[in-house]
């Protein structure tokens, strides 16, 4: 099932985008610079289809915890994960920025769980430090690492500190709960996840939420590497939403398909 088509790079050529956030093949290093401040109107237009596809499915089985992963490096996952929560912050869910206690809660968690090649800080122009890793070893406790953007309704667990045994602290008893914790919390979580055929801790957390969307990148990833992390994650019993397909190249102009 395709539910999504990145035209970041037919509207440069329109002129309607000056640059992409974040390209594909960009390591996490290069990715410094943060997410513009308005959704771009292309690529907001194929994020309502993503949403709306996934709101189709929630009717039929509701979930609330997302993991986003792709099938290798490069293909673009964080920045979906990324661009898709900003979006559901600003026009699908109202959730509530602050609440009048002092506990956070309510709207939309994205949560950076790739301990290897976390960008989630770096899209969001956020401290890396005092997050998930901190989290796991019982250094801080959620509510200290939960961190506010811009964006209204919209919260960030960032990746935290690099840490030596990202396996074993993602496919612990604690990451379950902190996990159920924050399905209490929030109305909608998303995880970023590192790549499902390189790391074993990405199959020990799509066990762990709801459902799992696969990011796969039009021209670059062979059908056998996405075929393979589909049965990984179809062995580890994951729901899987779909399948994002990403940089699309239009061989015929865009209004054309439209029309088919």
């Amino acid at each position: 099932m395709t539910i999504y088509k990145d035209m970041i790079k037919w509207a440069e050529k329109r002129g309607e985008v000056l640059e992409s956030p974040l390209e594909a093949d960009e390591t996490p290093d290069e990715a410094h610079h943060p997410l513009p401040g308005d959704l771009p109107r292309p690529l907001a237009n194929d994020l309502q289809m993503l949403q709306e596809n996934i709101e189709a499915l929630r009717g039929q089985d509701e979930f609330r915890t997302v993991l986003v992963a792709s099938a290798v490096r490069g293909e673009g996952a964080s920045t979906i994960a990324a661009n898709w929560c900003r979006l559901l912050a600003r026009d699908r869910l109202s959730g509530m920025p602050i609440s009048t206690t002092d506990t956070i809660g309510g709207g939309i968690l994205l949560i950076d769980a790739n301990l290897r090649r976390p960008v989630q800080h770096s899209l969001f122009d956020l401290d890396r430090k005092r997050g998930l890793t901190e989290l796991l070893q019982g250094e801080l406790d959620l509510q200290q690492v939960i961190k506010g953007v811009s964006r209204r309704n919209l919260w960030v667990i960032t990746s935290g500190k690099p840490a030596a045994n990202p396996a074993d602290l993602l496919g612990s008893m604690l990451m379950r709960g902190i996990l159920e914790e924050c399905r209490r919390r929030f109305e909608f979580i998303v995880v970023d996840a590192a790549p499902v055929s390189l790391y074993a801790e990405t199959l020990a957390l799509a066990k762990q939420v709801d459902a799992t969307l696969l990011v796969v990148r039009t021209g670059q990833t062979r059908w056998e590497v996405a075929a393979s992390a589909k049965n990984q994650l179809q062995k580890v019993n994951s729901r899987i939403l779909g399948v994002v397909l990403n940089q699309r190249k239009f061989i015929i102009p865009g209004w054309i398909y439209k029309r088919i």
